[in-house]
């Protein structure tokens, strides 16, 4: 190993290489041999591991896994320089998605190479020599496109590195040492792009390769300009940005290069094992980049991110944002937009860009109660204010109170799944600080009008509504993230059941104080009616999957409370536990549950949707996933132009319209296994011995549905 004489090493430069020695200390041992002494067993040895560096035997290099050394001035093809193009999108969105950059960006061996390839430093070599690879492809072309992809990364990471997203759970922000080009200006990069494409025009090669080089240069430029905008001061900006960026990439899906042969450099120039060169903390692991149809995929995923920022920020709404999220939040995982466009709507909401400097500091608490009640912050202000004596002050309690609760509730919609659950559940005691302050205050205030009474009644439950809507999202979440054992989801769906009698007992008393010809009463009704659906849909799921019950009591109350422990709370002075919704607990569940196998020998359903007598055909779930369907299908033809959020609403539709189909292939395959059972079985002993034999058939795909199961199908 030569070694400079002025680099000052510790414990002086006097080292003696002794890998032969240990070469042929090793000639006789196999590959996974392990030489142990005495008392230091494996055992021992993985301790030693544990606890020490985690990368110790990161020097290990299998020979499968050697590689030629790499050359970053090897001249390349046309052909060539386009794959390794396409490939650092695929470095760079695979990032995106939640791996480490020294598994992806840092792949890229050109990264590690920036000073070797700059032209600057090549005076005496001809960029353009005439031949077919010429070295002005790799010192101009490619290094500009890799100088904007490392840039682009390092706008990412400063959003990203906000706290809006988590890292190590949403994305991983170890540099390792490497630059991501922190202080070089991006209007810089810019010129080196376009001065990239200039000298490709004045390249001897073939058109439709030329083209496709610029056409990825370009692209590349479009997603810098993205992610270096301003949308502070520079809003108007971004659609243009976005209609120039889907033009660039549908111009290059038009080209793929073909694949470069193995001896190529191409190939050489991605070395997924470079993690063992960087200084990291985190165990390192190959990570197979993605195929680059995929890739193209995940990009276009971001662009469609960046509209919906832009849509979001037009949008003078509270109900926008909310749709937005919560349709957002029960897509699949797998659709979730990316870490950074999750930031980003963060940053717009939460920080001085939509509040501050486009709408007043009320304005949360302002189209909160217009949105809810149909009625202004002022007239609730007033309501509020008559007869207190500090009246002033409890009314700026309320309104920093809840414009604050809505405000995390509206960023909770972009944590990831796992991490909005956690907020929803200690939030639950937020919202009922803030309930309770509404009572207190609407309790002292007493109208002779009644109009002015009932809109004073009707205050505290709209913020009661938001909280049975947590409650209703923190159960579905479980279904969501598949975390309850058989026996936990009739009892979910249970407390689904009695959560929706609640919310529609209140939304009957609301209902009456709100203007009818506000898009307040619009959006009421077509909750009603979506939550009717629900309690049918669950209800029957609720009787479906009883069966699934094997454990006894004491376990299952056991599994209750560490499930739903999120439902309760201590009161004070008292310090005695009570719930945070009154909704019933299990052992309302066991003892409804008992009437109705004794009653009818068949699961427990809702007495509130049908009663006990009603239980005798084993097509009754079959007939209330059919009515609920039908109720679904009256909201997809209502008129959207009437809410406060049409586009959004939309949306909302689409994914009723996906809870439609869920409901009638359910039903269908209900349907069908009744059937085949009907023909094989006694008509006096089939009818419990089918329901349990369909309960079992459920499969909870979150794919499909985030919280509807699906029938499987016999592989028999």
């Amino acid at each position: 190993m030569d070694i400079d004489n002025w680099k000052e090493i510790p414990g002086g430069d006097a080292f003696e290489d002794v890998t032969d020695l240990f070469d042929q200390a090793a000639s006789d041992m196999a590959q996974g041999d392990v030489i142990l002494s005495d008392g230091f067993t494996l055992m021992e040895a993985m301790g030693a591991f544990e606890i020490g560096e985690p990368r110790m035997d990161s020097g290990v290099i299998l020979d499968t896994n050697r590689r030629l050394p790499f050359d970053p001035l090897t001249p390349l093809l046309p052909e060539e320089v386009c794959w390794i193009l396409d490939r650092s999108f695929a470095c760079e969105m695979e990032w995106h998605s939640g791996s480490t950059l020294s598994q992806t960006v840092y792949t890229l061996l050109y990264v590690h190479h920036m000073t070797t390839i700059d032209p600057d430093f090549l005076l005496q070599v001809p960029l353009n020599d005439g031949s077919e690879r010429p070295i002005g492809l790799v010192t101009i072309v490619l290094r500009a496109a890799v100088m904007a992809m490392l840039k682009c990364c390092d706008l990412s990471w400063r959003e990203l590195s906000k706290g809006r997203v988590f890292d190590t759970e949403d994305w991983q922000g170890e540099k390792c040492d490497v630059s991501l080009l922190e202080g070089v200006p991006a209007e810089y990069i810019i010129q080196k792009l376009d001065a990239a494409c200039s000298w490709l025009h004045s390249l001897n090669i073939r058109s439709d390769q030329r083209d496709a080089i610029i056409d990825r240069l370009l692209l590349r430029k479009s997603l810098l300009e993205l992610f270096r905008l301003d949308l502070q001061h520079a809003r108007d900006r971004l659609r243009p940005s976005l209609v120039i960026a889907r033009h660039g990439l549908h111009k290059v899906l038009q080209y793929a290069p073909p694949q470069p042969l193995e001896d190529s450099l191409a190939i050489r120039a991605v070395d997924p094992y470079i993690t063992r060169r960087l200084p990291n903390f985190l165990p390192m692991r190959v990570v197979t980049l993605p195929s680059q149809d995929n890739v193209w995929k995940c990009l276009e995923q971001l662009l469609d991110g960046w509209s919906e920022v832009d849509s979001l920020l037009q949008s003078s709404t509270l109900s926008a944002w909310e749709l937005t999220g919560s349709i957002r939040n029960w897509s699949p995982p797998h659709s979730l937009p990316p870490p950074y466009i999750r930031s980003l709507i963060q940053t717009c909401f939460f920080d001085h860009n939509l509040i501050a400097y486009q709408f007043p500091a009320t304005w949360i608490s302002e189209r909160f109660w217009l949105e809810s009640l149909g009625i202004s912050w002022e007239k609730v202000s007033n309501i509020l204010r008559a007869g207190l004596v500090d009246a002033q002050s409890s009314v700026h309690e309320v309104e920093r109170s809840v414009g604050k609760l809505v405000l995390q509730d509206v960023r909770s919609y972009w944590f990831n799944p796992p991490r909005r659950r956690r907020y929803l559940m200690n939030s639950l005691l937020d919202h009922l600080i803030v309930f309770d302050l509404l009572q207190q205050l609407t309790r002292r205030c007493p109208f002779e009008d009644p109009e002015q009474q009932a809109i004073a009644n009707a205050i505290p439950y709209v913020l009661l509504l938001r909280q049975l809507r947590t409650v209703l999202d923190i159960i579905f979440s479980g279904f969501h993230q598949d975390l309850y054992a058989h026996d936990e989801r009739p009892i979910a769906y249970w407390h689904v059941v009695q959560v929706i009698e609640i919310y529609v007992d209140i939304v009957e008393e609301v209902k009456p104080v709100i203007p009818k010809d506000s898009p307040a009463y619009a959006e009421l009704e077509f909750a009603q009616t979506y939550h009717d659906a629900l309690e049918k849909i669950c209800g029957a799921l609720c009787s479906l999957t009883m069966s699934d019950i094997r454990q006894p009591k004491d376990r299952i109350s056991v599994n209750y409370r560490k499930r739903y422990k999120w439902l309760y709370t201590k009161s004070f002075p008292s310090n005695e536990e009570v719930t945070i919704i009154p909704i019933p607990g299990i052992d309302h569940f066991f003892s409804d549950s008992e009437q109705c196998i004794s009653a009818s020998r068949l699961p427990f359903h809702s007495l509130r949707i049908v009663n006990i007598s009603d239980i005798q055909d084993p097509l009754f779930v079959i007939q209330e996933l059919t009515n609920a369907k039908n109720m679904l299908l009256q909201l997809t033809r209502v008129d959207v132009e009437r809410f406060w959020a049409p586009k959004q609403t939309r949306d909302q539709i689409e994914f009723i319209q996906v809870t439609v189909q869920s409901c009638e292939a359910l039903a269908t395959a209900l349907q069908s296994s009744v059937d085949a059972s009907a023909e094989t079985h006694a008509v006096s002993n089939s009818d419990d011995q089918d329901r349990k034999h369909l309960g079992r058939k459920l499969r909870w795909v979150p794919v499909t549905h985030p919280w509807l199961p699906g029938l499987a199908q016999d592989t028999t």
